[in-house]
């Protein structure tokens, strides 16, 4: 007696399951895991600067309503927010959020339009958190003295390593079946 096993079905479904669904849970937990990397960039200190002294304007204290207001200085070329405005969040080389709405008086001159990291290799995946403003990487290392309270240096690196594991434990969940 011969018994025949069709596991065909099977195959395909775990071809499906490889080529499809998984994909697209994986780019849904990247996306959400760099969506909050990007958010915890502006809210968590130190957060992503503003300016610097001289960027074109000075904070002031309005003594009408008691609120702190940016007044920008005209003859500068140096607009304040254009760091934030410039940050970017692009999953498997698509462009999924930005942060331009967090720059206060920013254009987003220095918002990109394209993925400009690596090739991502055929069964990849990659989330891509970029600050595109020319002074983004003098500014996360270097420039010490901000002018904004909370802000500072190393303000990806401080959420990478302190949030890591609850950003690998939002991909791990959209990916759980």
């Amino acid at each position: 007696m011969t018994a025949i096993l069709d596991t065909s079905e099977v195959q395909r479904n775990l071809a499906r399951l490889d080529q499809s669904v998984l994909p697209l849970r994986i780019r849904k937990g990247l996306a959400a895991a760099g969506n909050r990397l990007l958010v915890d960039s502006m809210l968590q200190s130190p957060t992503v600067p503003i300016h610097r002294g001289g960027y074109g304007g000075r904070w002031e204290r309005n003594s009408t309503t008691g609120y702190s207001t940016f007044t920008r200085e005209t003859g500068s070329g140096r607009v304040a927010g254009e760091l934030r405005a410039s940050g970017a969040l692009f999953v498997d080389g698509v462009k999924m959020r930005t942060t331009l709405h967090y720059g206060e008086m920013a254009s987003g001159q220095y918002q990109p339009q394209a993925y400009g990291g690596q090739r991502i290799p055929v069964g990849s995946h990659e989330a891509c958190v970029v600050f595109n403003a020319p002074y983004a990487a003098e500014q996360h290392e270097h420039w010490e003295h901000k002018t904004q309270p909370g802000a500072g240096t190393h303000y990806l690196a401080v959420k990478l390593y302190g949030n890591g594991l609850e950003y690998m434990a939002m991909i791990a969940e959209a990916v759980r079946l």
